[in-house]
């Protein structure tokens, strides 16, 4: 006689919670490791491969924000950057806004050696044999629903002062809430913002008071 199988029990709030946090740290470690891969085959330090990244998607940022953004201190950021500029990837500048901040943005061959390990890395994102590469409405999607949910656990550890940087909507001055039977929107943009709109890094982004 085959034994009973158990039935999983109710699981709390906190739980749940804790589950997420240790999947989406899975995640992290996951792709922190193939990015460790790719820089390791281009000369580069992990942090010199997120510079890149950063670089790529917010075109000239102040040093002082890439810091922030990449959770370092500034001498070690510098060095970095440093190290970068000798190889000719990326240039520095006085701000046009503000010429007591320093700036830094890639050049030609810094851009191309971004887009190659973005190139590189997208496979890790690619959906699976068995799934639409092109869905015609995400909105529904589960994993719209989990980016959501993992924004608003970034969120919740900006709040609690764990996550220094956020520029996700969520954090956002012109974010406005889903309503009943409305959907979240945009109020600088004037869009609706269903969880799949989302984002995880805006250009237009002003930090909430």
């Amino acid at each position: 006689m085959n034994a009973p199988q158990k039935t999983p029990e109710a699981t709390s709030g906190g739980e749940v919670a804790r589950k997420l946090i240790d999947a989406v740290e899975r995640l992290g470690r996951a792709l922190g490791s193939a990015r460790r891969e790719v820089a390791t085959r281009y000369g580069l330090s992990l942090l010199g491969l997120q510079l890149l990244e950063a670089l790529d998607r917010r075109g000239a940022t102040a040093v002082g924000e890439l810091a922030a953004e990449l959770d370092v201190r500034q001498p070690t950021i510098s060095d970095a950057i440093s190290t970068l500029e000798t190889r000719g990837l990326l240039t520095k500048h006085r701000s046009e806004l503000d010429r007591r901040m320093t700036e830094v943005e890639l050049t030609a061959a810094g851009a191309t050696t971004a887009g190659r390990i973005l190139e590189e890395l997208t496979p890790i994102l690619r959906p699976g044999p068995n799934e639409p590469a092109a869905p015609l409405d995400y909105r529904s999607a589960p994993r719209a629903q989990a980016l959501q949910v993992v924004l608003e656990e970034i969120h919740r550890l900006q709040t609690a002062g764990v996550i220094t940087v956020n520029r996700s909507c969520l954090s956002c001055t012109h974010f406005a809430p889903a309503e009943l039977g409305q959907s979240a929107r945009c109020l600088l943009l004037a869009v609706d913002l269903p969880p799949a709109a989302l984002r995880v890094h805006c250009a237009e982004h002003e930090p909430r008071a």
